[in-house]
């Protein structure tokens, strides 16, 4: 993994996700390779075919952060187009060091992360004005999360993290997304993660179909070759959507299970 230190000019900035005032994002890049990453897209990176073999770390980013947390109000997202507990995390300690200057803000925080890295600050999100996580849960089969995301930790973990955080009182909530066409969207897939999320005690999941947007695809067509032809293709259907859709919702009733679409 190619790491850089660098300095940024800022480490707020508006967030057009919903739920989402603000986005601090301590990285650029990520280690966990996701095959289906939209932050390249979002970023409009122009070395996207390296994306995930490099990490930029901020490492102003807390200092830049006590001068800004003043402007701060209502929710502010902690890693919206990076993980903030990627493995670099563990080392270098940047999302930790932002988190310890946001609990001297009036801001409610949001995390979302593929790493039970997390349980390591879970003082700091205790001394929160009311915090929440959520890890995305994209599949539970742990040979298919190699897959797609080869350098994330396995659902597993992230589902343990989940359970330890309910149990801390910490306020959860699951993405299961993205839900991509012959691999995640049978509804056995679907329902045992969605039961498995039930079971930690989080009440709360988002979820969200394959977006395919250009960088995606470019990326999807070099890891999963001609398989992604049939993915495309179905992806882009309405009808597919509409049934992945129904089906989510049922299992959710059926759980007791609080759901929405994210977007």
């Amino acid at each position: 993994m190619d790491t850089r230190a660098v300095k940024a000019k800022t480490v707020v900035s508006k967030s057009r996700l919903p739920g989402l005032d603000f986005a601090i994002n301590p990285y650029r890049g990520c280690a966990h390779r996701c095959v289906y990453c939209y932050s390249p897209d979002v970023l409009r990176d122009p070395n996207w075919e390296g994306w995930g073999s490099r990490v930029d770390i901020k490492t102003n980013a807390p200092n830049l952060l006590a001068k800004e947390r003043k402007k701060l109000k209502g929710t502010v997202g902690v890693g919206t187009v990076t993980d903030p507990y990627q493995p670099i995390e563990k080392e270098r300690k940047i999302t930790r060091y932002c988190l310890e200057q946001l609990t001297n803000s009036d801001c409610t925080v949001s995390i979302q992360s593929k790493s039970d890295l997390v349980l390591r600050d879970l003082e700091i999100l205790k001394r929160m004005k009311d915090p929440e996580v959520g890890f995305t849960v994209t599949t539970m089969d742990e040979e298919l999360a190699r897959r797609l995301e080869p350098g994330a930790v396995p659902p597993q973990r992230r589902i343990a993290a989940l359970r330890e955080l309910t149990d801390n009182g910490i306020r959860t909530w699951a993405f299961l997304g993205p839900i991509i066409p012959t691999m995640n969207d049978s509804v056995d897939s679907l329902e045992t993660a969605l039961r498995v999320i039930r079971d930690t005690g989080c009440k709360r999941v988002l979820y969200d179909k394959l977006r395919l947007k250009p960088i995606v695809k470019k990326r999807m067509e070099m890891a999963l070759g001609e398989e992604s032809a049939v993915i495309f293709r179905l992806a882009s259907s309405r009808g597919w959507a509409e049934k992945v859709y129904a089906d989510v919702e049922i299992i959710c009733a059926e759980a007791g299970v609080e759901c929405e679409r994210a977007f």
